[in-house]
């Protein structure tokens, strides 16, 4: 597991709540985050590949999960550390795929809307 996957899981705050086909996640992303190095110098923005991440961490629910497209990515509002996020993926599979539809919030603010396309780890094309 690289290791900006495995502090992506470490940020995660509290139990994963799932509902049917959808899972919801919080996470806290402190300033000494891996992901923030770089990401900006002078202020530091959660990148948009973290999100897209955290929504895959998110899709999960027991079950490793690799990207394969991202069919969509609307990021409307900048994430900044130590700001809580509320991400929820709702699932569904096709042909061996799983289709996300990926929400982030910052409170009641949309962040980002994801549409993924993701195959089981392992699992080839």
């Amino acid at each position: 597991m690289s290791a900006l996957l495995q502090e992506i899981r470490a940020c995660a705050v509290g139990q994963a709540i799932t509902d049917n086909d959808s899972r919801t996640m919080e996470f806290i992303f402190p300033p000494s985050f891996l992901g923030f190095q770089g990401h900006f110098p002078s202020q530091a923005i959660l990148p948009g590949m973290v999100q897209i991440m955290a929504g895959i961490v998110t899709a999960e629910n027991g079950h490793p999960l690799t990207l394969l497209k991202v069919g969509r990515a609307k990021f409307s509002r900048i994430i900044m550390p130590l700001e809580p996020i509320r991400v929820t993926a709702s699932t569904s599979t096709k042909n061996g795929h799983v289709q996300a539809i990926v929400q982030i919030a910052v409170h009641d603010d949309i962040a980002a809307s994801l549409t993924l396309e993701l195959i089981p780890t392992g699992g080839g094309q």
